[in-house]
């Protein structure tokens, strides 16, 4: 672990040092976990900023990990950049918000908290359209200093991360992330899905676990290209049943 740690801070201080900062926001929201019991649409008020911090954490150390192998210097400063801006605010919004007592997202109750779910929503954008240009870039990039099905895996793995994070594009122009129901219904302990209803959080977070899912199984399982291009239409093909079953309201684990 310990020489996993330097070899990324050596590739991407900046991306190492912003996880870390990450982590400690996590971190800390536990403890109001353990000790706020407030609850913001039938979830503990602390557990989205956990999440989003802790996933926000291992993303960027994932992509600083990744950008080493990009040719260009001027293309990785940017995208790390673009990642500690756009993530930094849309963490710290989700953090405040929750902090108030409300909620972060879909929330236009107040004009003060209309322009925090605008800005939010605008730096989400942001960063999909900069995951979407760094998916182009390692498919445009043909000589890279790793192995083919390494390549392939991370292309693949980028490529579903951007394909499953337009879902999230689908819950702002609904207002909602549940269909059949209301928001804040009975859901799984501390992952808070709708246990009633079909849940679109579901689908944006398999985007999120595809990304290292896909390009870490493509370098220590296969060997070849063709296998991780099999394995990735197989994910999707899951995403897709799953998307098709949360449309037509049918919850991932029914509880009535």
């Amino acid at each position: 672990m310990e020489t996993f740690l330097l070899e990324l801070r050596r590739r991407n201080a900046l991306l190492f040092w912003f996880g870390i900062y990450n982590f400690i926001i996590a971190f800390i929201c536990l403890g109001f976990l353990a000790f706020d019991h407030t609850f913001i649409t039938g979830e503990h008020a602390y557990a989205k900023p956990f999440k989003y911090a802790l996933s926000t954490g291992l993303i960027s150390w994932n992509l600083g990990w990744i950008l080493f192998h990009l040719s260009s210097k001027k293309i990785i400063s940017i995208f790390s950049w673009v990642n500690v801006v756009s993530m930094f605010v849309v963490v710290s919004i989700i953090f405040f918000q929750s902090f108030r007592g409300m909620p972060s997202y879909y929330n236009i109750s107040t004009p003060f908290n209309s322009m925090l779910y605008v800005i939010l929503a605008s730096f989400d954008i942001v960063f999909l359209l900069m995951m979407i240009f760094l998916t182009l870039s390692f498919f445009r990039q043909k000589k890279m200093p790793i192995s083919q099905h390494y390549t392939w895996g991370i292309r693949m793995g980028l490529l579903l991360f951007v394909l499953f994070s337009f879902v999230g594009i689908m819950m702002m122009s609904m207002m909602s992330h549940t269909i059949g129901g209301l928001d804040g219904e009975k859901g799984l302990y501390f992952l808070n899905w709708s246990v009633k209803h079909g849940d679109l959080r579901i689908i944006q977070f398999m985007g999120v676990i595809a990304f290292p899912i896909v390009s870490l199984t493509s370098y220590y399982a296969f060997k070849k290209k063709n296998q991780v291009l099999l394995f990735s239409f197989t994910y999707f093909l899951l995403g897709l049943t799953l998307f098709i079953l949360t449309l037509m309201d049918i919850p991932l684990i029914p509880i009535r």
